[in-house]
């Protein structure tokens, strides 16, 4: 891998949308013609860990981490959120009170207490109160290695009671600890557990629509793709962030736009396209390597007034494929991937690049 990276320092300040929440940003298209902004071709991370007693007063746009004691969901956000190695979660003592991870978007974790309904020894349901609200949505850990049957009971009663209180509460069940079983036993546990969930939700009249699953392993990466899928309904002006990378997309002729939280490396938003998950597996490879880099040549570079070094990156790959970084905040990076004959095109990306990180600052002021 060839890597290159230039800084440069500061940013100006940019209205982002239109009265109407439509766009504007200056961009020029593949022709030149200009969109309101894009030329065409033609850190350590935000978030405070707290703990205290589940009647405290909640953030508005929440994800609620629960599951079994065991079942791994401390171990997926201590990797995320605290930057650990997944071997050093494995000696984890049990989550004992409920602990909060703050990013970007004003959204917060929260990691509660194991539940386990057939034990006197561990939580039961916390307060009802914390499944409400629009901004909610709920995620439970299953160990697919584990006590299944008790691990399925405890689902359906947290189900039972979140959807008592708040009916349209997303609910992404992890089907956690996948990394040593093969692809056919996956499949299989995946199939059992999703078909279990919905025939008890049918029984009890639940809406099990509102039930998505995920097969996850703290080893393989793929928990990442799957929190950064957990968290889009709750970011803030999705839409019109999606039609900002839409823009970028179409105007610099690029094949996938990312907008990475980069110290989590969770994709806030993204272009509308669909996503591969080799591709976005290799864009968080790619996030790591430009971390490294950068520490390396952060010394060399003064920080502009707000204490921050803008990274512009680009990566050469096999395969005609390049990627091109620009940082939008401290925490915020547009990671772009397209041809290398699009990419080459330098000056067209980073016009492009500012114009679009200047409207996304105005929609997710850090």
């Amino acid at each position: 891998m060839n890597v290159r990276e230039e800084k440069e320092l500061g940013y100006g300040n940019s209205s982002a949308l239109n009265g109407n929440g439509s766009s504007s940003i200056g961009m020029y298209g593949q022709d030149g013609a200009g969109d309101a902004g894009l030329i065409g071709q033609n850190g350590s991370p935000i978030y405070e860990s707290s703990q205290g007693k589940q009647s405290q007063q909640l953030a508005d746009r929440r994800v609620l981490f629960m599951g079994p004691p065991r079942s791994g969901k401390t171990s997926i956000l201590s990797m995320i959120f605290e930057d650990m190695m997944a071997y050093d979660t494995l000696g984890m003592m049990p989550t004992q009170q409920q602990v909060a991870y703050q990013m970007v978007g004003g959204i917060t974790f929260y990691d509660f207490p194991g539940i386990d309904y057939y034990s006197e020894t561990h939580s039961t349901m916390p307060d009802t109160a914390v499944f409400e609200g629009e901004h909610t949505s709920l995620v439970f850990v299953i160990d697919s290695q584990g006590d299944l049957q008790t691990a399925l009971a405890t689902l359906h009663g947290v189900i039972r009671t979140a959807q008592s209180v708040n009916p349209q509460i997303p609910i992404n069940v992890f089907i956690n600890k996948v990394d040593s079983l093969s692809e056919e036993l996956k499949h299989d546990i995946h199939h059992d557990i999703q078909q279990n969930v919905w025939k008890t939700m049918r029984y009890d009249n639940l809406n099990s629509s509102m039930v998505q699953f995920f097969l996850t392993s703290i080893f393989e990466g793929v928990v990442n793709e799957a929190m950064s899928r957990v968290i889009q309904s709750l970011v803030p002006h999705r839409s019109s962030l999606q039609t900002i990378l839409d823009s970028l997309c179409s105007k610099s002729g690029l094949d996938k736009v990312f907008l990475f939280d980069v110290s989590t490396r969770v994709y806030v938003a993204v272009d509308s396209s669909p996503t591969d998950p080799q591709i976005y597996k290799f864009a968080c490879q790619t996030l790591e390597a430009m971390d490294y880099v950068g520490e390396l040549c952060q010394e060399y570079v003064q920080p502009n007034e707000e204490g921050m070094v803008k990274q512009k990156v680009t990566f050469d790959l096999e395969g005609g494929i390049r990627v091109f970084i620009y940082q939008v905040n401290t925490y915020l990076s547009l990671l772009c991937v397209g041809n290398t004959q699009v990419i080459r095109q330098k000056s067209l990306l980073e016009f492009n690049g500012s114009k679009v990180a200047k409207a996304i600052r105005q929609i997710l002021p850090s």
